[in-house]
């Protein structure tokens, strides 16, 4: 049998101070069957390119970029 994907969104809106930290322990969980949707509302402080950078090392993160 096989075990469930798990979807985890995460609504980003400047969030720079938190944001690595979060997705790190999102990262670091032992379930390892989930994707990560990265949902970023036009952040104007560096929280999208944390973003791009957690899709490009993990591919269970995916980004969807609101233009500003």
């Amino acid at each position: 049998m096989e075990k469930a994907l798990i979807s985890i969104i995460v609504p980003v809106y400047n969030a720079v101070d938190y944001l690595h930290q979060c997705l790190q322990g999102i990262q670091r969980q032992t379930f390892r069957n989930f994707e990560v949707i990265l949902v970023d509302d036009g952040s104007t402080d560096g929280s999208a390119e944390i973003c791009d950078a957690f899709c490009r090392e993990d591919k269970r993160f995916r980004v969807i970029h609101k233009k500003k």
